[in-house]
């Protein structure tokens, strides 16, 4: 009876195993495949970054050089470019556990400056002696960074380091890890860090001045610890705070609490809130996600739910993008018909489950401001006469920007295409002047 019940159930347990081998190789082989895409996709950004650096450094060498106004106007618009397109390639490494905002402040700063410079009328407002001091200035510290930058590419390349150890190494704290890339990215924050003051000029500081001052308009009460924690649960489908640990930080613009707990697959969540009123600034989770079960209004869905349970509500998605099964919307308020993208923020979200991967939202939380009872002195149609004719518009709505002294201003929003690319204008809603201009790069993601 035993030899016949054998004879029967080995070849089904055999079977099974063989259904669990290949079910669990074909496992392995989905998640190898997304990390060797996450890390191609962190190698290029890594790259793109020594790449724009060293192109950011030969155009500022070259603006020190020019004596046309309209081709210095033209080196500053591409040394603003490259400024901000070199921290975009900073916020697709991970390096969110490692201090590099240093660097980062510099680019900005670097970018500000030149957008300032670029955009006015030179032949009015020539270059002074003390702006080309600091463009001097700003040329020969780009080039100790893009030295740091370049020697640690070199060890990247030469040493077949992995991206995907990255974040590993610092949250392991394992000094036996090799941690040349973090080493690299530390010297380089420190060097900044070390930088002489630069005299950046009115516009940026005033910029930075409103940036600081708008912390203050924060109304509510200090939350406790506890608190904190319960409200990160409450966020994320929690149903309880067990395993959550919290840390208060006190560097930066302003005080928050960092919220960390284990998440799926043993991956860390961190989360960082205001420690006034605990308003959600910032989040991650960065898993592998191998399967693309929702499709992007489900995701869209997922994004605008999680949004109104945190009680960040009226937001109205603009664009997307979608890599390794994780799609990113960034959004922005709508009070009415007025888009208001000073108060934006971006939510990434899991393609095979829903699950929100990851949150920015300073924008949002530290700009409001009530534009309900704003009306336009001008209309639509008259803005129009300010835009090129040659623009083939698609869509026309009110806007609230930034404008180049770091004020919000109502604007009518243009949106259309000359040549087969795709342009947003920005028409002063009262004066009637151009503020600005905008090409939107495919790589930067789909229109909504």
């Amino acid at each position: 009876m035993y030899k016949r019940m054998a004879a029967i159930l080995l070849p089904i347990v055999a079977v099974a195993f063989i259904a669990a081998a290949a079910w669990g190789y074909m496992e392995h082989q989905d998640k190898n495949s997304v990390l060797i895409k996450a890390e191609n996709q962190y190698q290029r950004a890594f790259h793109d970054l020594n790449d724009r650096m060293d192109r950011l450094q030969g155009e500022l060498g070259k603006s020190i050089a020019l004596n046309s106004r309209r081709q210095l106007s033209t080196s500053m618009t591409n040394v603003w470019r490259l400024a901000y397109a070199a921290q975009s390639d900073i916020g697709q490494l991970p390096l969110t556990l490692m201090p590099f905002d240093s660097a980062e402040k510099f680019l900005s700063r670097v970018g500000n400056f030149a957008y300032e410079v670029g955009i006015r009328d030179l032949d009015k407002e020539p270059l002074s002696d003390k702006e080309w001091k600091t463009l001097s200035d700003l040329y020969q510290q780009a080039k100790h960074i893009r030295d740091d930058m370049a020697a640690l590419q070199s060890k990247v390349i030469n040493r077949n380091l992995r991206w995907m150890d990255v974040e590993l190494a610092v949250a392991s704290e394992d000094k036996k890890m090799d941690n040349t890339i973090i080493d690299g990215f530390k010297k380089v924050n420190q060097v900044v860090q070390e930088f002489p003051e630069v005299d950046w000029g009115p516009s940026v500081n005033n910029m930075e001045i409103r940036q600081r001052e708008r912390v203050k308009q924060l109304k509510g009460k200090l939350i406790t610890p506890e608190q904190a924690k319960q409200r990160v649960a409450y966020a994320f489908g929690r149903e309880s705070t067990k395993g959550m640990h919290v840390t208060r930080n006190k560097k930066g613009d302003y005080p928050t609490y960092s919220v960390r707990y284990e998440g799926r697959n043993k991956t860390e969540v961190y989360t960082d809130l205001t420690t006034i009123d605990g308003h959600i600034i910032w989040m991650v989770f960065d898993r592998p996600v191998t399967k693309k079960r929702l499709t992007l209004d489900q995701a869209l869905n997922r994004a605008t739910r999680f949004l109104n349970r945190i009680g960040y509500k009226n937001m109205t998605p603009i664009s997307y993008d979608e890599v390794s099964n994780i799609a990113s919307f960034n959004f922005v308020h709508k009070e009415g018909d007025v888009y208001i993208y000073p108060e934006s923020l971006a939510v990434k979200v899991a393609l095979d489950n829903g699950e929100v991967m990851g949150l920015q939202a300073d924008e949002y939380v530290f700009n409001k401001m009530d534009w309900s009872k704003r009306k336009p002195k001008l209309s639509a149609t008259q803005a129009r006469k300010q835009v090129n004719p040659h623009l083939k518009l698609t869509k026309n709505n009110l806007a609230v920007i930034y404008d180049r002294n770091g004020r919000q201003v109502l604007c009518h929003e243009f949106l259309g295409t000359i040549n087969g690319e795709q342009y947003r204008l920005f028409i002063n809603a009262d004066t009637g002047e151009e503020e600005y201009v905008d090409r939107i790069e495919k790589a930067n993601g789909n229109r909504i």
